[in-house]
């Protein structure tokens, strides 16, 4: 706690927030804790704003962008276009420029998804489930209970003027952010998840960025394109086996999607429960042989934990601390 509110009060005076009047009539020690928190509460506020400015941005502009998603040794560029219909209907399109050839297509409330190594398919969403966390699309208010949005400055990206904004959380069961956005326009220009010892984990950078008052010519063609079938229930728990109790999760994640399948690779039958918050995810895989998965621990962006039960196993996966990946493992019961 302690820690975190050194963070804040640095946050505060970077973004001169705090108020340095001083009235005789108040203690000094007295006056100075006011102003801080004053200054924190104004400094947060300042935060949600420019985060709530960022959704609008990639909700309401038409806007065609290039972008590199880096992880640890793994680099993907991506082609990004959004806009809007002339009955204000939402469209977004985003396919891979290196790698498998991937597509992803957004049309009102249906997310299409086009992979070179599996057979196209359609779900009911408002948000495509990619580089960009499907968080930066809401409302910060999704997010409050568990980040506070915390403006830190700036930088120059891309030749434009940016503010920072770290993402800092509430608990010790998650990852920090930082965001670099547009001042001009809001847009979001760059991305880190950083470690709970400050070390990035994973960045996101876009490349190049236009704005236009028009529709993309790429996007008109989306309108009259034949999408794949929607495929039901995809967010329900399809199949699964047993009714497991994950017992802890971190503040504001919800479950996403389960059922019940084999691993690739090991082919152990299991089931799967897919869990985000809106910013990561993680997978819990519960199998009933106990000797499905040894115990192991992994530790990177994607870090993994399982652990043997007396009649079953459970693997977590997750861009999550260890701490909480264990913590999660253990909960799961029958």
């Amino acid at each position: 706690m302690h820690g975190y509110r050194f963070l804040l009060a640095c946050a505060v005076v970077a973004s001169s927030l705090i108020c340095n009047t001083v009235h005789a009539a108040v203690p000094q020690d007295e006056l100075g804790a006011t102003e801080l928190r004053a200054g924190e509460q104004r400094a947060l506020q300042e935060g949600e704003r420019w985060f709530n400015l960022m959704q609008q941005a990639l909700t309401e502009y038409n806007f065609s962008a290039s972008l590199v998603h880096v992880q640890g040794q793994r680099i993907e560029m991506f082609r990004w276009l959004h806009g809007h219909t002339s009955d204000n209907e939402q469209l977004e399109l985003l396919h891979s420029l290196n790698g498998p050839e991937i597509h992803i297509i957004r049309r009102g409330q249906t997310v299409s998804y086009f992979h070179s190594m599996s057979s196209p398919y359609s779900i009911r969403a408002n948000t495509m489930f990619g580089p960009i966390p499907t968080a930066f699309f809401r409302d910060f208010s999704n997010i409050a209970d568990a980040y506070n949005a915390v403006p830190m400055g700036g930088a120059r990206i891309m030749d434009r003027t940016t503010v920072h904004v770290r993402l800092i959380p509430k608990d010790q069961d998650r990852y920090g952010y930082s965001l670099w956005l547009d001042r001009e326009s809001g847009m979001l220009l760059r991305m880190l998840t950083v470690s709970q010892e400050g070390e990035p984990l994973e960045q996101i950078q876009l490349t190049a960025l236009e704005i236009t008052a028009e529709l993309n010519s790429e996007l008109e063609q989306v309108i009259e394109l034949n999408l794949p079938p929607i495929v039901d229930d995809i967010h329900r728990s399809v199949n699964v086996r047993h009714d497991w109790q994950t017992n802890y999760l971190p503040r504001g994640f919800e479950l996403i999607r389960g059922n019940h399948h084999r691993l690739p690779i090991t082919g152990i039958a299991a089931d799967y429960f897919l869990y985000s918050d809106g910013l990561t995810r993680v997978s819990v895989y519960v199998s009933e042989d106990p000797e499905a998965a040894a115990n192991l621990r992994y530790s990177g962006l994607e870090s993994l934990y399982s652990h043997s039960f007396a009649d079953y196993s459970v693997t977590v996966v997750g861009r999550l601390p260890m701490a909480t990946l264990q913590r999660i493992a253990m909960s799961v019961r029958r």
